[in-house]
Formats: structure tokens, sequence, C-alpha cells
């Protein structure tokens, strides 16, 4: 599974790269969002991050995965890999980002339950508990951008309001649904197994899996299981897991780098660059040497 840093993160979002501890940044979620608009990878991240999510979302740990149906907070921490999936309807939102230098010497973050393997890390919210928390969030906002040489200290005292407020949530068993062992454990195996079709250490030269019928047969399970085990805890189905992770990594390497197209389609496990250019035109609504020029 890939550890994604916090310069990763900024580098493939391509976010303006500030000088601050941390490398703390705020940002706002719209419609536009690839967040908004499709499933994020199965990831581990190097960093933490706190969403404020407006929308139907399906947010899915190893464990366990939460239903948010109207709004929620969400804190990530660097242990737990995560992923989650926007459904129909509209979604906005704002989220911060930071690493452990930022709270140096400054309280202690793992000590809320929120921050810690087994705490609860997905809250459904009411009207009112949105607009209260998106008003320390833009508080946040407002003060990352300003010129005041002591900003991060209210910055990080903003984030403390924000972690003493979901303390007080009483969760809501409603929407976590918990795996049992068998499927947490077939579920981050094929997760895992997926990643690794992107890590050329691993798989320089080797055949790649591409199909729902490839992952099933080498994770020794009837493919229909599979298919109902995927479907049924992360909301999409194996073919649609597979060609979005696919289609995020092909998009990663026509923006992020100078290989021919050619060779991206040979890296993806495509026989032919045809086949590719017809499978990316399908999901992206543009060939691969439009999309790169957009």
């Amino acid at each position: 599974m890939q550890t994604i840093s916090i310069n990763d993160f900024l580098d493939q979002s391509e976010i303006r790269h500030k000088s601050n501890p941390g490398n703390f940044n705020i940002l706002r979620i719209t419609e536009k969002d690839p967040c908004a608009l499709r499933p994020i990878a199965y990831n581990r991240r190097s960093f933490y991050k706190i969403n404020l999510l407006r929308g139907s979302y399906n947010i899915h740990f190893a464990e366990e995965t939460y239903k948010v149906r109207k709004a929620a907070i969400f804190f990530a921490n660097p242990l737990s890999p995560y992923n989650w999936i926007p459904n129909d309807g509209e979604h906005s939102g704002v989220y911060c980002i930071f690493n452990t230098d930022f709270f140096h010497n400054f309280g202690s973050l793992g000590a809320y339950s929120v921050f810690q393997q087994d705490g609860l890390k997905v809250f459904e919210l009411e009207e009112e508990q949105f607009f209260r928390l998106d008003g320390i969030f833009k508080v946040i906002e407002d003060t990352h951008d300003s010129d005041n040489e002591h900003k991060y200290d209210l910055i990080r005292s903003k984030i403390y309001e924000l972690l003493h407020f979901a303390s007080k949530l009483s969760p809501q068993d409603s929407n976590v649904d918990r795996h049992n062992k068998t499927s947490t454990r077939i579920i981050k195996a094929f997760l895992d197994l997926l990643e690794q079709q992107f890590n050329t250490e691993i798989m320089p030269h080797g055949r790649i899996l591409n199909r729902a019928s490839d992952f099933a047969e080498a994770l020794s399970v009837h493919p229909n299981y599979l298919n109902r085990i995927l479907k049924g805890n992360m909301g999409s189905s194996t073919k649609q897991l597979i060609q979005e992770r696919f289609l995020q990594e092909a998009r990663l390497l026509l923006k992020h780098t100078d290989l021919d197209i050619s060779e991206i389609s040979h890296r993806l496990g495509f026989r032919e660059l045809t086949h590719f250019s017809g499978f990316f035109k399908k999901h992206e609504g543009i060939s691969p040497s439009m999309y790169r020029k957009v």
C-alpha cells in the first residue's frame, strides 16, 4: 500500500505550497474537485486531515464503513488508511491538513480518541452543528490568509476547538458498518493488491492485473463473492473500483510526467494504445492527448 506524504498530496492536488510550520493548509471543496466527483484511492497518508463535509459519502476504513447522509466532520490520522466514495447529489465542504511538526510542543493530538486507531473518526452533524463548525473553519481560513505573525498559534487553538467539539458529539452507530473479520481481510488484501499494480519496485515487469477475475483468482475467491463483499462494504463493484484506480493513475501520469502516452498505456497493462485511448475517452470524455493539453 502506498503512503502519501503531505508534499505528494499538495503536488497532486496542484495546491500552492507555502513556507509554514508543518505544511499547514486549508482548502474549500467545490463540486469540481476530484474528491466530490469520484472515489479517492485507498491509501495511508503521513499527515493529519480534518474534513467538514456536506453531501452523501461512504467513508471506508479496513475495519468499518461510515455512511454520511447529509453532513459530517471526519478526522484522519497517519496510522489509518482510508478512502471515500461520493454518492449522488451535491457536495461541498472544507478541510485542513498538517503534519506532526505543526503541533510540536503544542498539546497532544494523540490524546484525542478521533486520532486513535480504535476511536470513531466520522460524526454526522445536524444543520446547526455544521454551521458552527464551518464558522470555526472560516476563522482558520481568514487567519491563514492574514499577515499576523502569531497566526499559527490561533490556528492551532482553533483546531483544538474542533477536537473538543467532536469529543462531545454522540456517536451514531446507525451510520457505521463494522466488517466481519473475513470481509476485512479480503477488502484489505484486494486494496493492497490493487495498489501494487502501480508500484514499479514490486512489479517492474510483472503481469498487470486489471480485470475483476484477475483479482478474484489472485485472492483465491470466487469473482461473485469478491464483488458482493466490495459492493456491500465500499458501495462500488470490483470492476468500478479497479477502473477508477486505473483512471486515477492515468490522469496522474498524463498530467505530472513526460512519459509518452504509449508508455503510459503499457505501464497500465493495455496491450494496444487504441485500447487505452478508448478506455480513457469512455470514462473521461476526451482522449489522453487532449487531457494532457487541457
